[in-house]
């Protein structure tokens, strides 16, 4: 009996080790419970007029301000916040005339920037098929939760056209995808 007296604390302390061991920590859990959930931008329509573009190098196609609404993500999937923030599509297309195709865009490259920091390019052309009416873009995988947690953020659309243009007015979109990982409560 006093022998088991005795290793009682040597048990309480090599079980509270143990327990120590065996069970992560609260920030490893944490770690554990993050998802990921993307948001799709709204899509941005834009022309480009073949009397504007003359050849030179690069020029800017669009310039669009976006913004998100952080908070009501956070509130809508009841969130602790948000850790970080990439974008995770960039995609440019022709939506119209329907027989135009890429053959006259030699690259192009998509930059965002915010109130307080610096335009970065987040994505741009690796290669171009000439006779592709969809181009994905390469992402950076820089992460920009700064730039949309800022308030209103702006995206632009650089491209480096060899002129003529095969149509006066070329309808083009640029579709982007958010991907945002979330803390959960």
């Amino acid at each position: 009996m006093k022998t088991r007296i005795r290793r009682l604390p040597f048990m309480l302390l090599s079980a509270g080790l143990l327990l120590g061991l065996a069970m992560p920590s609260c920030d490893k859990v944490k770690e554990l419970a993050e998802f990921d959930i993307s948001y799709n931008n709204p899509d941005i329509r834009f022309t480009i007029d073949s009397l504007d573009y003359l050849p030179k190098s690069e020029s800017l196609l669009v310039e669009e301000t976006l913004s998100i609404n952080i908070d009501s993500i956070i509130q809508k999937h009841e969130l602790e916040g948000i850790r970080n923030a990439s974008f995770e599509q960039v995609r440019l297309e022709v939506e119209s005339p329907p027989q135009v195709n890429f053959n006259w865009l030699n690259s192009a490259r998509v930059t965002v920037s915010a109130t307080g920091l610096t335009e970065t390019q987040i994505a741009a052309t690796v290669a171009i098929s000439p006779d592709g009416r969809a181009v994905d873009l390469e992402l950076s995988n820089l992460q920009v939760l700064s730039f949309i947690s800022a308030g209103p953020f702006t995206l632009r659309v650089y491209g480096d056209i060899n002129p003529p243009l095969p149509a006066n007015l070329i309808v083009l979109l640029l579709k982007t995808k958010i991907k945002m990982t979330v803390q959960p409560v």
